[in-house]
This record gives structure tokens, sequence and C-alpha cells, in this order.
């Protein structure tokens, strides 16, 4: 059942950086900048090459209290040695983060990708969750930062933007978006459903989704308040789930925070496999999978 006025649709190949992918993600990032505490402070730090400036490397930090949180690790340009470029942004951002009076940075590590550079750098284990996409275990470290200058690798100019502008937030996602397909070692299929208005075609909700080898990967959700409680929202998962069972995947996982939606989804056959527990009120995250 969907809402008078809407129309659910599936699309492959909706780049992230598109308008329409834009209108979700603005969607979901306001939904949940209003229902987490105040924030003391959001900032993205980028790496560029120091001759040419060309995008090297860099990280989205939000800060709550002393605590520092990057949900995605540090992304780098594919093609580029991650080693090096890791480090000046660690660096860079961890003497930041102190002349802001943090003392701690939580970093997540993502399923696809590696741990080996934090753990150089100095970062501790907090967490372990999985096995994830593709069997891969989702991690989460920690590092207790001080105050001083950041030794920076040469090579690399760094800077602080506070907010990002929206053409380099555009780039970081298309890079970001890159890097994981690169990671994941395998086809990556993008598939979405979308809700959209039928009279203007506007996205009034989606989730964004991906499959690689058997698995389908429900990556980002929103849906317009409105259409909240109207059957819109179910009848949205239920046709990315159907896609991803037509695609000959075996099994659906996705990721809640407690101030989305985390009784939504076992409505649907999801069961929680992990809970990743942090100290702000709402941010905890949770895994869910099921058979498809």
């Amino acid at each position: 059942m969907t809402a008078p006025g809407v129309r659910i649709s599936i699309e492959y190949d909706v780049p992230v950086t598109g308008p329409d992918a834009d209108i979700v993600l603005g969607g979901l990032m306001a939904y949940n900048a209003a229902a987490l505490p105040p924030a003391q402070g959001r900032f993205v730090l980028v790496a560029g090459d120091s001759e040419t400036g060309a995008l090297q490397a860099g990280l989205s930090l939000t800060q709550w209290g002393r605590d520092a949180y990057c949900f995605w690790g540090v992304w780098t340009v594919p093609g580029i040695p991650p080693g090096p470029a890791i480090a000046a942004v660690l660096a860079r951002a961890e003497a930041e983060l102190g002349r802001r009076d943090a003392d701690r940075l939580i970093m997540v590590v993502r399923a696809y990708d590696d741990t080996a550079p934090y753990l150089a750098a100095g970062y501790g284990v907090r967490q372990v969750i999985g096995p994830h996409i593709r069997g891969g275990v989702f991690t989460v470290l920690e590092r207790r930062i001080g105050k001083g200058e950041a030794v920076v690798p040469a090579g690399f100019a760094l800077a602080v933007h506070e907010p990002a502008p929206k053409h380099l937030a555009k780039e970081i996602w298309r890079i970001t978006d890159a890097r994981r397909q690169a990671l994941l070692g395998a086809p990556v299929i993008l598939v979405a459903a979308y809700v959209r208005d039928i009279v203007t075609n506007a996205p009034r909700g989606a989730a964004l989704c991906y499959a690689v080898d058997s698995d389908f990967m429900v990556d980002m959700v929103w849906l317009d308040d409105a259409l909240r409680g109207t059957g819109t929202g179910f009848a949205m998962l239920a046709t990315a789930l159907d896609e991803g069972r037509k695609l000959g995947c075996t099994r659906a996982a996705v990721e809640t925070m407690d101030c989305q939606a985390p009784q939504f989804y076992p409505l649907h056959g999801f069961r929680r496999f992990g809970y990743a527990d942090y100290d702000v009120p709402g941010l905890n995250m949770n895994f869910y999978d099921m058979k498809l």
C-alpha cells in the first residue's frame, strides 16, 4: 500500500552525485541532524597534492562534547598509495581536534575497508561486528589525542572546510563511492527503490541499495515526513528487497541508528546481529540481516 499521489519505481545506476540522490541524502542528513543532539562542530579535512592541488584523501568529522566521530573512515582517491595519504589526514585531523578541545577520535571502518593504516597510527579496536557485507567485519576504533602541531608527511597540502562547499561535498561522495566499489572486489550493481510524486516525478523517498555477489545492501533509506505511517515506506523497502531476489541475492543487510528505524526492519524479517554502542543518545548503530 502506498499513499495517494506517489508511486514506487525501481531504478538502476542512479549516481550518488545526481540531483535525485541529492534530495534523498539531503533529507536523510536533515533527519539525522534533527534527531540527534546538537553537535559542537562538523568539518571536512582534505589532503591535496602539494604541487597540483588534486584531491588525494580526506575525512569528515562530527564532534559531540570531547568526542569526535568519523563514520566512513579516511577516503583516498583510487589509484594512489593510501598509506602516506591516510597518515597525513589523521595527523592533521588530530591536531585540529586538539585545538577544538576534543580528546578522543572514534573511527568507523566499514566492512569492505582495511584497518591496518589506523592500527599503525595507534588506534585501538573498540568493537568488531560481523560477518557483514561479503563476510567482512565492521570495526570501531578509537584513539586518545592531545594538543600539538601535526607532523604531516611531505607532498600534501591540507585544508579544513567548515562546512564543506557543495561542490566539494559532491566530489567526496563520488570518490567515496568509487573507492567503495573498488574495495568490494566484485562487480557492484547500484539499484534503488524510489518513491516519486506522480505529478512532478520528484523524489519523496528512496531506498538506495547495491548488490554484490549474493549480498544485497540496503545502504541509505529516507522517506518524506508527510509519508511516514502511510505504508509507503514498507512498500518501498519490500520493492527493493524483491529486486534483490531477482538479482540472485540470498542475503540482505542494513544498518540503522537508534534515532532512525530500528523497529521497522524486523517487520520485513530482518534480525539484529550486531550493535555499535556509542556515547551520544540516538547514535548507536543496529546491524540487521535476513535471508532473501
